[in-house]
């Protein structure tokens, strides 16, 4: 193939991307001025040229709370299987990723510089690839060999062997003004025909990794530069190594789709080249068949690759704040604080010089005649307005300062602090979303690939697990499990909560599991993970069973002792039974007797009355008046009844009245 046409058309592309990369990068530019709190290039000299730091203070307040989640835990990673013939496949990769990205891998630094740069910039570009290297070692072994007599002895023989020193996927945070994106795939990373990396390193450099050849041609002006590009290092010493070994070189690495065999369809190609040299050409060697590459917004655009920073937002209003800063400071400057002045006449000259040394005077007049500068005084409504502005750029970025109170009320001040969590919150998913997870995707990928057949990876100080290359092959889906600081807070005192609720009479295995899970939300994992193997020993396995055993035969005593009280009570009640159905039989006895014997008294005492009535009706003869009575009152009556005959003519008799 003509190298010199591939080369002329890979740097077309890379002239074509630097039109859209441009604005990108004039508004990166202007954006870290204004978190670095650069002039504005407005300053006078003799006046204040103090600038309002509001960008770089609510990114400083926000960075603490986007890292942690990612490097306070030792496990921050779950692998869950789409199917149950994953299961071993997922758990192998957990194994490994949660070993490789937490224990080979330098998170914290990665987390901080990738942070900052999606803070500070709008995007981060993040870089994914292979990290090997090996050494030759020698080694004394026995081996059996025939001497010339023809016998078999053993003999000491030295042999060179290479020895692995480092086999694991890595990562670095890339500059963003050294990547050249395809200006025509919009925000989908998929449609992206290539990605260039422009990065410095040297010859020596070069020549000890295998993968570059050419390095011969390249052409290196006395000056150490390249003989087509010099390199915009942020370094402003202009320091130049002046040994060939050492001397800086700018490389162009491409990774994209180009037709190299003329078949009219692109492959995924790598190449990298020093000015008209080109260095290396391959396939791509990584599985995906994709560029190596990562790009996460900040605040994603539609449509756009790059995102925006905070400074997009507060920019204005940290202008209005430097320039209210400004004008307190200058009129405070202009001020005459501190001058003195006295009424002409009211000192001589000997108290004049007493007054300006600063000793006791005297003065002619009265005390009204000297006067004391003092600063001017500054009118609350530029208070009022610094207090509006700071609360602006809270709300616009959701970052709650310590300038002041959150609310009026506890419901502002609780409203407020759930729409900062819920920002946070959000700024999480998207590192989680956008960078974490596709990071450890693609290392799974290269895990299936260049991992050795029997890896092993060291899990903790005392447990060693072989993984082989054909468990990484299964399809897997990566759950990461993030969270905030106050997110933990929160559910490590809810399980203090059911804790306190199960009380010492749960089982002990299921307090120590709650209490593991509350130590690994205080991010304390070592204490988590000695609960959670938390095994007691067999002295204490006897003792427990031998407490055991005495609480059974305890509850035994007493249930006995229990059984024979109530059957003593049973007893006695039976007797108390029996007492009391004698005792009513002789009291019915008793009372028959008591009735027959008041029935005769009433018999008697009956008969006794009559005999004394009898005896008083005779005495007073009542029974004779009673008879004289009777006798009088049938005489009436016959009188009567012969009146009425007389009357109605004899009707009685017709309707059968008696005589």
């Amino acid at each position: 193939m003509d190298k010199k046409k591939l080369l002329d058309s890979l740097k077309n592309d890379l002239s074509s991307s630097d039109t859209m990369k441009r604005v990108w990068d004039s508004k990166r530019k202007k954006w870290s001025r204004e978190y670095d709190g650069e002039p504005y290039g407005n300053e006078q000299d003799g006046k204040s040229k103090i600038i309002s730091r509001d960008i770089k203070r609510q990114s400083e307040w926000l960075h603490s709370s986007l890292i942690d989640p990612f490097v306070s835990s030792p496990d921050i990673m779950k692998a869950s299987p789409i199917t149950w013939e994953d299961q071993f496949a997922a758990e192998q990769n957990q194994i490994i990723l949660n070993t490789q990205f937490c224990r080979q891998f330098n998170r914290y630094r990665f987390m901080t510089k990738a942070v900052k740069v999606l803070d500070k910039e709008g995007s981060v570009v993040v870089q994914t690839g292979w990290d090997y290297s090996s050494k030759k070692v020698k080694s004394k072994i026995d081996s059996v060999v025939v001497n010339e007599y023809g016998e078999e002895e053993i003999k000491e023989i030295e042999i060179e062997e290479i020895v692995v020193t480092k086999n694991q996927p890595g990562a670095i945070v890339c500059r963003n003004e050294d990547v050249f994106v395809d200006p025509t795939c919009q925000d989908d990373m998929d449609k992206c025909q290539f990605i260039i990396h422009r990065y410095e390193t040297d010859f020596s450099t070069l020549k000890n990794d295998i993968k570059y050849t050419n390095l011969d041609e390249i052409q290196i002006n006395n000056d150490g530069d390249s003989d087509t590009y010099s390199y915009n290092s942020q370094d402003s010493s202009n320091f130049k190594f002046q040994d060939d070994p050492r001397k800086k070189l700018l490389v162009y690495e491409y990774w994209g789709n180009y037709d190299l065999d003329g078949d009219g369809i692109a492959e995924p190609i790598v190449c990298a080249w020093v000015g008209d040299t080109i260095i290396r050409l391959q396939t791509n060697p990584y599985p995906d068949g994709k560029p190596p590459f990562l790009i996460v917004p900040f605040n994603s655009v539609p449509f756009q690759l790059f995102g925006e920073s905070n400074a997009e937002i507060i920019s204005d209003k940290q202008k209005v704040k430097t320039a209210i800063f400004r004008g307190i400071i200058d009129n405070m400057a202009l001020s005459n604080n501190g001058q003195k002045g006295m009424l002409k006449g009211s000192l001589d000259t000997q108290n004049r010089t007493k007054f300006l040394n600063n000793e006791n005077f005297e003065f002619n007049r009265s005390k009204e005649d000297f006067w004391d500068g003092s600063y001017n005084q500054i009118p609350s409504s530029a208070f009022n307005v610094l207090s509006m502005i700071s609360n602006e750029i809270d709300a616009d970025t959701g970052i709650k300062s310590f300038s002041g109170p959150s609310g009026s009320t506890a419901i502002e001040t609780r409203g407020a602090m759930d729409a900062t969590s819920a920002r946070r919150v959000n700024l999480v998913r998207n590192i989680s979303e956008n960078l974490i997870k596709p990071l450890l995707r693609k290392w799974m990928s290269y895990n299936s690939e260049f991992l050795s057949e029997e890896e092993v990876i060291r899990i903790t100080n005392d447990k060693f697990v072989s993984v082989k290359k054909d468990d990484l092959l299964g399809n897997i889906d990566i759950d990461i499990q993030v969270s905030t600081t106050e997110d933990n807070q929160n559910k490590a005192r809810e399980l203090s909560m059911v804790l306190q609720t199960l009380g010492p009479n749960s089982e002990p295995e299921e307090r120590r599991f709650i209490q593991a899970e509350i130590a690994k939300l205080q991010n304390m994992p070592a204490l988590a993970k000695k609960l959670e193997d938390y095994k007691p020993n067999q002295d204490e396995i006897d003792m427990r069973a031998a407490e055991h055993q005495i609480e059974m035969e305890r509850r035994k005593l007493v249930n006995d002792k229990l059984r024979a009280e109530i059957n003593r009570i049973n007893k006695s009640a039976l007797e108390d039974e029996a007492d009391a159905a004698e005792k009513y039989s002789q009291a019915s006895h008793k009372n028959a007797q008591t009735g027959k014997i008041v029935a005769e008294t009433k018999l008697i005492n009956s008969k006794t009355d009559n005999e004394d009535l009898s005896f008083i009706e005779k005495e007073d003869e009542v029974t004779h008046r009673q008879k004289m009575e009777l006798k009088e009152q049938d005489r009436l009556s016959s009188l009567d009844l012969m009146a009425f005959q007389k009357m109605h003519g004899g009707e009685s008799e017709q309707i059968g009245v008696p005589r």
